[in-house]
């Protein structure tokens, strides 16, 4: 999964400790452990981007779609110079099959997003699964231009199987 943190932010060693072993248990699939160790975390710290951040990943992952989105959302408000949080919302709206919600969010995401072409590969998923395959064409290919890593991915994506059938 592509996170696009811009800026890097202090933590308490026990934070830091959490926020890696959370990482740690999500990359071997144990994600209730995951959980544990973001729930760990100090009131104080909770609302920090990366805090929210790494939880909705944990949210992701247990497909609570609706707490991601959710959670997303607040973090967005907290913290609006951080892009991830609508990257996050509108991945979660997508898999509530709300794909125009979905397409909406990420067109109101800052501009950085747009050059990093992963708005681009978001919206070709989207698209695709509206049905209109022609806009996810040219989403897709947009994306590829500015990434051409994304190419990989792409070829083995559901949500863009119809593209290349």
């Amino acid at each position: 999964m592509l996170y696009l943190s811009q800026h890097p932010h202090p933590h308490t060693a026990q934070t830091q400790r959490c926020l890696r072993a959370a990482d740690g248990y999500l990359y071997l699939g144990l994600v209730p452990e995951a959980l544990r160790e973001m729930d760990a975390i100090a009131a104080a710290e909770q609302g920090d981007s990366a805090v929210l951040l790494a939880r909705i990943r944990v949210l992701l992952h247990m497909k609570a779609w609706r707490s991601a989105e959710t959670l997303s959302g607040k973090g967005a408000r907290l913290h609006p110079d951080e892009g991830e949080f609508t990257v996050q919302r509108a991945f979660a709206l997508h898999q509530m099959d709300k794909g125009e919600a979905a397409e909406e969010a990420l067109l109101a995401a800052p501009e950085w997003i747009r050059r990093t072409g992963i708005l681009h590969y978001n919206l070709a998923c989207y698209q695709a699964r509206l049905g209109d395959l022609t806009q996810a064409r040219e989403c897709i290919d947009a994306a590829i231009q500015m990434n051409a890593g994304i190419k990989k991915n792409a070829r083995l994506d559901p949500d863009l199987q119809a593209l290349w059938n």
